[in-house]
């Protein structure tokens, strides 16, 4: 009897395999979109979980009645569902034409509520109620129950109101969210669930997936809202995250070992590129819009993630013709192709996000126009640069993050300040920095170069209220650990508004202090290791010095420091100030001393070190400082070990490639240097550089 059996059941698989080896071929790879399943006649649509955005597949697959409980199976490429023409599981392959199957042990009702196993091929359909349940259905041909419905747990011991589950692309488990918002974690092999918290989201969440990351996405029917969960968390919480398609009738799908964004296509998305902290970039759920007819200004770029200030994108929606000052009304001038919805946020307070309550603009409809709008700066705005942010889209009512699936988003800087106020934007200028200090080293000066902008802003009695510094490290080619500071010469650090200084490093608002403690005058401490916030190319052992080793990563920083009382324009040193680079504690830093840490410090030439550098490290080596002549940070032919370079707005300094001495670079550097900066003052200029030599 036994061996009967075996024989019936053999032979019912190999009725399965020549069955279903007549359908379609399956889809070509693991899709970055998901698939979402609705009406009473099926029709099958591509999701966007970035934007939201769908379109149809088909609306015809074959039948007259639903499919629901679909998933993706990974290990075939095809699509499952239950089909309920036939009551039976139903294949879907790449030319969107379902195909029944046979099972065997079919539990003879319909199901809504489906997934595909990652570690093992089979399908999972669960309906609650004591006469059904959890089951599970073997599509390897090769297993012995192939096509056989199993019952895992039956659905009174594992009684949810749920309407879809997904497994998770790592650890085999089945996830969930009920009506009430309660998540849960189903263990398939025992059929126990485990409630992990409330989400505090409710509805009818018809399509649930997973990205590879191990995040759960959840759409709501009842208004299409796509909210995101981190099912790692101590206590997971669902944040919106897309205005996705709304349907009385939903049932998702998605292959969880792809990443939401495919960058082997062409970006279609719009992002803004304001710090990170307003809700920017992907990782953040920033604001981000679909390409579609109705946008800003005359044209839109795409991305596949947002490129955070200062990079930024070329906008030209929104034009600030007056002045924002506290208190007053100022007019901007917007232009839209297509129609849709205006929003328009601006951080007030600057404390790095955008909420409700600071608003611009509020839904205005716009239809191919432009128009100068009067909008209203708060009294109570805080003088300095902030951002504002944009947004256009056919959706009404839409916050400042998250994506939609039209429109566009765009971010502006912008200056606040008070009446009588003015601002100064100091000359950029280019630091560069050979750290080996007090040798001479190679002097290539690209240990460290950065690009520093700054700027103050004055009462109207020309007093300094504030400083804002910004910059960006264009190369690291130091195998030392370095870190950045500025100080400001005789302005105290007492006299700092603590409570107001914002600092941030790569659009990350830091935790901690930019004011360093301890020191005579106010140092403005970057960072401890610039090298901590560059991520090197593979085989590169520097960052942007040598020879095919350009790289996409970036480090930018921006602090504004307010004073308390304000500081007379007079008293107060101009730029570049005080640069300096320092030697991260506890590691190594050349032969002449033993980890000299904070206490190296290495300034522009006859600029006066902090008063925790070490003084004895002075008249090492081939350093000639004499502190009481101020003649500090040079050598006897007064060669420097920082310079602080201004070419101008119309061209970028190169800095020499890795190991080439700036004086071979820049053969005119010589003359400078010798003249005491009376002669050769372009020698920085690219039309003075040997080019061969140069980054």
């Amino acid at each position: 009897m036994i061996y009967l059996k075996k024989i019936r059941i053999l032979s019912f698989a190999g009725l399965m395999i020549f069955h279903l080896s007549l359908n379609a071929a399956p889809f070509e790879s693991c899709p970055s979109k998901a698939f979402l399943m609705q009406q009473q006649v099926a029709k099958l649509y591509g999701v966007n979980l970035v934007t939201g955005n769908y379109s149809l597949l088909s609306d015809d697959l074959g039948t007259t009645g639903k499919i629901n409980a679909i998933g993706f199976n990974f290990h075939d490429n095809y699509l499952y569902g239950w089909g309920y023409e036939w009551g039976t599981l139903v294949r879907i392959g790449s030319d969107y034409q379902a195909t029944p199957i046979t099972l065997l042990y079919n539990p003879g009702v319909n199901f809504y509520v489906g997934d595909i196993a990652l570690n093992e091929n089979s399908y999972y359909f669960y309906k609650k109620g004591a006469s059904y349940g959890l089951y599970k259905v073997s599509l390897d041909v090769q297993s012995d129950d192939y096509m056989q419905v199993i019952k895992v747990i039956d659905g009174q011991a594992l009684s949810l109101t749920i309407f879809d589950f997904a497994f998770h692309p790592t650890n085999n488990l089945l996830y969930t969210v009920d009506r009430d918002g309660q998540l849960y974690q189903i263990n398939v092999t025992s059929g126990v669930a485990t409630a992990l918290a409330n989400v505090g989201e409710q509805g009818t969440f018809g399509a649930v997936y997973f990205d590879i990351d191990g995040y759960l996405y959840i759409s709501r029917n009842s208004d299409g809202y796509v909210f995101i969960i981190d099912v790692a968390d101590s206590n997971p919480q669902a944040t919106f995250f897309a205005y996705g398609p709304s349907a009385s009738q939903n049932d998702g799908a998605r292959c969880a070992l792809a990443p939401i964004v495919d960058e082997s296509v062409a970006a279609t998305t719009d992002y803004g590129d304001a710090p990170d902290s307003y809700g920017t970039t992907l990782f953040s759920n920033g604001a981000r819009h679909s390409v579609s007819d109705n946008y800003l200004g005359t044209s839109i770029t795409t991305e596949h993630n947002a490129k955070v200030y200062p990079k930024t994108d070329e906008d030209d929606g929104i034009i600030f013709l007056t002045p924002l000052l506290a208190g007053s009304d100022s007019l901007i001038q917007v232009q839209v192709t297509g129609a849709g919805y205006l929003n328009i946020w601006a951080d007030w307070d600057r404390d790095g996000q955008f909420t409700a309550d600071e608003k611009l603009i509020s839904d205005k409809y716009m239809a191919d126009t432009t128009e100068v709008i009067l909008v209203n700066t708060p009294l109570t705005a805080l003088n300095g640069f902030t951002w504002t942010r944009a947004r256009f889209t056919t959706v009404a009512a839409v916050v400042a993050s998250g994506g939609v699936s039209d429109g566009e988003v765009e971010d502006y800087r912008v200056l606040v300040t008070n009446p009588g106020n003015s601002q100064i934007q100091d000359t950029p200028y280019y630091l560069a920095f050979e750290d080996s200090w007090p040798e001479q080293g190679d002097y290539d000066m690209n240990d460290v170069v950065i690009l520093q902008n700054s700027s103050l802003l004055l009462t109207d009695t020309y007093a300094v209220k504030q400083i804002e510094f910004q910059g960006e490290v264009k190369a690291l080619g130091a195998s030392y650990h370095n870190g950045f500071a500025i100080q400001l010469d005789n302005i105290l650090a007492s006299n700092v508004d603590t409570s107001l200084v914002r600092f941030e490093i790569n659009g990350v608002l830091q935790e901690s202090s930019a004011i360093e403690e301890g020191t005579q005058y106010l140092v403005i401490n970057i960072t401890d290791d610039l090298r901590n916030h560059i991520q090197l190319s593979q085989d590169c052992l520097y960052y942007r010095t040598e020879s095919n080793c350009s790289n996409s990563s970036l480090m930018t920083f921006s602090v504004t420091v307010p004073f308390i009382t304000a500081i007379a324009l007079e008293q107060f040193p101009q730029a570049p100030y005080n640069p300096f680079i320092f030697a991260q504690e506890s590691t190594y830093h050349g032969e002449l001393f033993f980890h000299p840490g904070r206490a190296l410090e290495i300034h522009l030439k006859n600029k006066m070190p902090s008063s925790k550098a070490d003084v004895s490290l002075f008249g090492l080596a081939d350093d000639r400082t004499q502190v009481s002549g101020e003649n500090t940070y040079q050598t006897s032919t007064g060669l420097p070990w920082a310079l602080a370079i201004n070419p101008g707005s119309q061209e970028e300094w190169q800095h020499p490639s890795e190991m080439v001495d700036i004086l071979h670079a820049y053969p005119d550097f010589q003359k400078f240097i010798e003249s005491n900066g009376n002669k050769a003052t372009s020698w920085f200029a690219q039309s003075n550089a040997v080019n061969s030599k140069l980054y």
